[in-house]
C-alpha cells in the first residue's frame, strides 16, 4: 500500500495485520512432496524432530526456533509486488500476498504437516531478488487440520484485554482443491502516566504537569484461500482478507504553571479503520518454462478524529483553547504482474513485467470550539487532494551456478511512474528510473557461506505527504509538497553466515547505502515549494534533500549449552547498530537522518528443563533512536532503562501449551524531549538558528505486563 497514515502522536504503536498468507504453492500430492531432493546439496536442514522441545503448533514456531535464523523483508509498505525480499519460501515459492507477510502463512501451516526446512542460500534459487539465508518450507497437508490460540493482556493500570487470539483451519480434497481460513482477534487497553516539565530558553522551570495517556482498541479480521493444483501441474490460488479496527484514547494533562493559575489539557482520539484485500495468481508450464500471473486489490478506508480542549481550575472552558482536526482517506492498491521463466545459457531466467495503480483520497477538515461547545469545522487550506500513481516496470533476471562454491544471481530492470494530483496543488509529473541487483555468493559447505550484494533500489512514497497537516496535540502545522519524489539508493550489503555445530549458529550482515533525494523535513516558500534562503522561508514540510549515506551492522545468532553440560539451555542474541548522515537543510551541517534507529538489541535466554515438559525464559530488549529534526524544533523518544520480560511455560496441559510472560516488571518509562525554539521576530516562522525557546520534557511509566499464552492444536 502507497500511503503510511499518520494520525495524532499517542502512547505506543498500535497495528494491526489482518491479512491473507497466500500459500503458493503446495506440491501436487504428500507423497512427491516427501520424495522431493533437498533444494541444494549444501542446503541445511532441520527436521520435525529437531523442534520436539518447543512443542511446536505451527510451522512459525518451527521457523522461529531455527538456529541463527530470523524472518526479514516483506511487508505491506513495499513497491508493488516487485521481485521476491521476504527471505521465507512455501514449497520452494515466494509468499506472494502484502498485507499479510511470510510469518502469517507460517502461522496457518500445522507443525504436523512441515515435513523439513531447508535453509540455503537465495542466490543458489532461481527466484530473482532473494540473498542471504532463506528459509524453504517444506510442507503438505493432506488432512483437516488447525490450530487456536488466545493471548489475553494484563496491565497495571489497564482493564484487562481478553479477546486476543485466532483459530485457523485447512484441508484438502482428493480431487487437487486444498483451502484454509482465519478468525482473529484483536484488543488493546493501556496506561501510562508519569511528571511533565517545561523550562524556558535559560533553563528556569516555568511548568510542572502530571500527565496521563489511556487508550484502547479492537479489531477483527477474516481471511480465507481457495487452492486448486491441477494433474498436469498448474496452481491457481484465490484469496480475500478483511479486518478493522477501532482506536480510542485520551491523554490528560494537569498543569501547574509557575506565574499562572493551575489548568488541565485534555486531547482525545478517535480512529477508525477498514482494509481488505483480494487477490488471485495462477501459474502453469507454458513452452520451455513456466509462466505466472498475479492479480491483487487492495483498499482501505479510514477517519481520524482528534479534539484538544483546556479547562481552569472550575472546570470552565478556557477561551480560544478548543481545536479538533477530522482526517478521513481512502487508498487503494490495484497490481497485474506476470513472471516467465525458464533454463538456459547454463542457468536460469526469468522475464518480468508488473503494471501498478495506487491512489490516495484524503480530506483534512480544522475546527475552532464554538461557546455553545459544538465546532464549526472547514477545510485545511491545502489539506484536501487526491493523488494517483500509475507505475509499470520490466525486470530481466539470470541466475546460476558457477561451480559448486560460487552461484551468481543478477537482475536488470527500469521502473516508469507518473504521479498526478488533483486539488490543492494539481499537476502531472513522470519519472523513469533503473533497478537491478547483482547478487555473488559462495558456500563451500553447508556450515559456511558468504553473500556480497550490490543493488540499486526506489523507495516508495508517503502521499500523506503531498497534503498540508496539523499536530493539534503538539500544535504543529506541516505544509504540503507537491514536488515530493521517491527515495533512491545504491547498497552494498554483505551477508555471513556460520553454522557452529552443536552450539548453535551465528550471522553477521553490513550494508552501505548511498541515498538520494532523502526525504526529510525542508523549508517551504510562498510559493508551497521548498527554498534554501533563511529570508524565503514561510514554514515546513516534507521535501527531499540531495545525498546521505548509512551504515549499518548487525550481529545475531543462538548458542546451545549443551557441550558444557546445560543440557537444555540456550541464549539468543540480536545486536544491530547504524549510523548515517546528510547535510541539514537548514544549518548545512552533517547530522543523522531523522528519526532513524541508532541501536536494537535483544538477548533471551531459554531453559527446556530435561526429562519435564516445563521450559523458563527471560531476557532483555533495548532499542535507541536519532533525534528527529524539524525546522523549528529538536525532539527524541526513548525508553529507560531496557525491557526485561521472564517466562514459564508448559508445553502438555491436557494437550495445550500454556506460556505465562511478565514484562517490563522493571517499569520502564517512555521518555520524550523536545526542543522549541524561537522566532526572528512578529510573522516569522520559528527556526533552530534562533535561541531556544522552551524545553519539554515528559517521563511516562506503563508498569508491568502480563501476558498468558494458551495454544493447541485440533
Amino acid at each position: 500500500m502507497p500511503v503510511n497514515r499518520k494520525g495524532a502522536s499517542r502512547a505506543g504503536v498500535l497495528t494491526l495485520a489482518s491479512g491473507l498468507a497466500l500459500l503458493n504453492a503446495a506440491a501436487p500430492s504428500f507423497a512427491q512432496v516427501a520424495a522431493e531432493p533437498v533444494s541444494s546439496p549444501q542446503a541445511r536442514v532441520y527436521e520435525p524432530a529437531d523442534f520436539a522441545r518447543f512443542a511446536p503448533n505451527t510451522a512459525a514456531d518451527m521457523v522461529g526456533n531455527v538456529p541463527g535464523f530470523s524472518i526479514t523483508g516483506g511487508g505491506d509498505d513495499q513497491r508493488g509486488f516487485g521481485q521476491a525480499s521476504q527471505n521465507v519460501l512455501i514449497n520452494g515459492r515466494r509468499v506472494s500476498g502484502k498485507a499479510n507477510d511470510a510469518a502469517t502463512a507460517l502461522g496457518r501451516i500445522a507443525a504436523e504437516s512441515v515435513l523439513r526446512i531447508e535453509i540455503v542460500d537465495g542466490a543458489t534459487l532461481s527466484i530473482p531478488g532473494l540473498s542471504g539465508q532463506v528459509a524453504n518450507v517444506i510442507a503438505s497437508v493432506d488432512t483437516f487440520s488447525g490450530n487456536w490460540n488466545w493471548n489475553p493482556e494484563f496491565r497495571e493500570r489497564a482493564r484487562p484485554a481478553w479477546s486476543r487470539g485466532s483459530v485457523s483451519a485447512n484441508g484438502k480434497t482428493e480431487d487437487g482443491w486444498s483451502w484454509s481460513a482465519e478468525l482473529g482477534g484483536f484488543e488493546f487497553n493501556n496506561r501510562i502516566e508519569g511528571p511533565g516539565i517545561i523550562t524556558d530558553g535559560a533553563g528556569n522551570v516555568t511548568d510542572v504537569r502530571r500527565e496521563g495517556f489511556t487508550g484502547s482498541g479492537n479489531g477483527p479480521s477474516l481471511a480465507a484461500t481457495l487452492t486448486y493444483e491441477a494433474p498436469e501441474g498448474a496452481i491457481a490460488n484465490l484469496n480475500l482478507s478483511f479486518g478493522g479496527f477501532n482506536f480510542s484514547g485520551r491523554e490528560d494533562s494537569f498543569r501547574s504553571p509557575v506565574n499562572a493559575a493551575p489548568s488541565s489539557r485534555f486531547a482525545n482520539f478517535v480512529d477508525e479503520q477498514t482494509e481488505g484485500e483480494f487477490g488471485a495468481d495462477y501459474e502453469l508450464d507454458l513452452g520451455p518454462g513456466r509462466l505466472k500471473l498475479i492479480g491483487l486489490q487492495r483498499f482501505q478506508e479510514e477517519s481520524d478524529l482528534v479534539t484538544v480542549e483546556s479547562f481552569d481550575q472550575s472546570g470552565a472552558f478556557l477561551d480560544g483553547s478548543g481545536v479538533r482536526v477530522l482526517e478521513s482517506a481512502e487508498t487503494g492498491e490495484s497490481i497485474l504482474r506476470a513472471e516467465y521463466g525458464f533454463s538456459a545459457l547454463d542457468g536460469e531466467i526469468q522475464l518480468a513485467a508488473e503494471g501498478a495503480f495506487n491512489f490516495l483520497d484524503l480530506g483534512t477538515d480544522l475546527g475552532e470550539r464554538q461557546t455553545d461547545g459544538s465546532y464549526l469545522m472547514s477545510p485545511l487550506p491545502g489539506g484536501t487532494a487526491r493523488v494517483e500513481e500509475r507505475r509499470s516496470e520490466t525486470n530481466l533476471s539470470y541466475s546460476r551456478q558457477l561451480d559448486s562454491a560460487w552461484s551468481l544471481q543478477s537482475s536488470l530492470g527500469v521502473e516508469y511512474s507518473e504521479l498526478m494530483q488533483t486539488g490543492v496543488n494539481s499537476q502531472t509529473r513522470e519519472f523513469v528510473r533503473p533497478k537491478g541487483f547483482v547478487s555473488l555468493a559462495w558456500k563451500p559447505d553447508s556450515d559456511f557461506d558468504l553473500n556480497v550484494k550490490v543493488e540499486r533500489e526506489v523507495g516508495q512514497l508517503d502521499f500523506a505527504d503531498f497534503l498540508s497537516s496539523l499536530d493539534a496535540q503538539n500544535n504543529i502545522q506541516s505544509s504540503g509538497n507537491a514536488q515530493l519524489v521517491p527515495e533512491q539508493e545504491w547498497e552494498v550489503s554483505t551477508e555471513f553466515n556460520r553454522k557452529l555445530g552443536p552450539w548453535g549458529a551465528i550471522k553477521f550482515t553490513t550494508r552501505v547505502s548511498l541515498i538520494e533525494d532523502v526525504v526529510d523535513r525542508v523549508p517551504i516558500g510562498d510559493n508551497g515549494r521548498p527554498v534554501t534562503a533563511i529570508a524565503d522561508i514561510r514554514g515546513q514540510g516534507v521535501g527531499n534533500i540531495d545525498t546521505a549515506w548509512a551504515v549499518s551492522s548487525a550481529l545475531s545468532g543462538t548458542i546451545n549449552f549443551d557441550p558444557l553440560g546445560a543440557k537444555g539451555l540456550q541464549a539468543e542474541f540480536n545486536l544491530r547498530y547504524r549510523i548515517s548522515e546528510v547535510d541539514d537543510p537548514l544549518t548545512g551541517e552533517a547530522r543523522e537522518i531523522s528519526g532513524s534507529t541508532k541501536m536494537s538489541g535483544l538477548l533471551a535466554f531459554r531453559w527446556d528443563i530435561p526429562e519435564t515438559s516445563w521450559a523458563l525464559g527471560a531476557g532483555v530488549e533495548e532499542q535507541q533512536s536519532y533525534a528527529n529534526f524539524r525546522l523549528d524544533q529538536i525532539s527524541r523518544n526513548w525508553q529507560d532503562p531496557s525491557i526485561t520480560f521472564a517466562s514459564i511455560e508448559n508445553k502438555d496441559v491436557f494437550g495445550m501449551k500454556v506460556r505465562l510472560q511478565a514484562v517490563n516488571f522493571n517499569d520502564t518509562s517512555e521518555n520524550f524531549k523536545r526542543e522549541v525554539y524561537q522566532s526572528a521576530g512578529p510573522g516569522q516562522p520559528r527556526l533552530r538558528t534562533n535561541p531556544i525557546d522552551f524545553v519539554e520534557e515528559r517521563h511516562r511509566t506503563f508498569g508491568p505486563i502480563v501476558r498468558l499464552e494458551v495454544s493447541g492444536a485440533f
